[in-house]
């Protein structure tokens, strides 16, 4: 059914965006390997205040994923040198407050899909990692790169992203499935 890869594990060459499917016991230990490499999870949902919640541990994770975001902020102070810009959304009557798209950090983003068509080349819940180019100071004051350790702390976790999977061809595309996941599907 799929055509496993053959593929060198060495560091990714391109900060693009990285497709992969993990289950929750994978994603689980994701979060964890994160965490050890001190990095904190932002939900990307409405605050009451000014200030955002990262996430405490994987059991809380896996809460905010199942239930209340798909999408995530990922910070560190290995490469995040500004603190996130929130925002009041002007349109909801009670104060909510939200992070501001590439404005601050830097940040690593993650998504975690719930579900998947019928349609799907892979019939898994699909997960993703990327990082911009480019972000915003929070003074609004110009735009600066993506810093050197931002991107080594990303290759760090693509790399270990591909250490749990195979390399599965589909097409002219490849796809980065969790072994657990290729046993679920198969």
């Amino acid at each position: 059914m799929f055509r496993i890869l053959a593929v060198k594990r060495g560091s990714p060459k391109n900060n693009g965006t990285m497709e992969f499917y993990f289950n929750d016991q994978d994603t689980e230990r994701l979060f964890n390997f994160i965490q050890q490499k001190g990095g904190s999870f932002i939900p990307d949902i409405f605050f009451d205040t000014e200030m955002f919640k990262t996430i405490a541990d994987s059991e809380e994770f896996l809460q905010y994923r199942q239930t209340l975001s798909t999408h995530f902020f990922l910070i560190a102070e290995a490469y995040s040198f500004e603190n996130l810009s929130l925002s009041m959304n002007r349109f909801i009557e009670q104060p909510a407050y939200a992070v501001n798209q590439r404005k601050g950090g830097p940040y690593i983003d993650f998504s975690f899909y719930r579900g998947f068509t019928a349609e799907s080349v892979i019939p898994y819940k699909r997960s993703e990692i990327d990082i911009y180019s480019k972000f915003i100071h929070v003074d609004g004051n110009g735009e600066f790169a993506a810093t050197e350790n931002l991107k080594r702390y990303y290759n760090d976790i693509v790399a270990y992203i591909k250490s749990c999977c195979k390399a599965v061809k589909k097409g002219r595309k490849t796809y980065w499935i969790s072994v657990d996941v290729l046993r679920e599907i198969e």
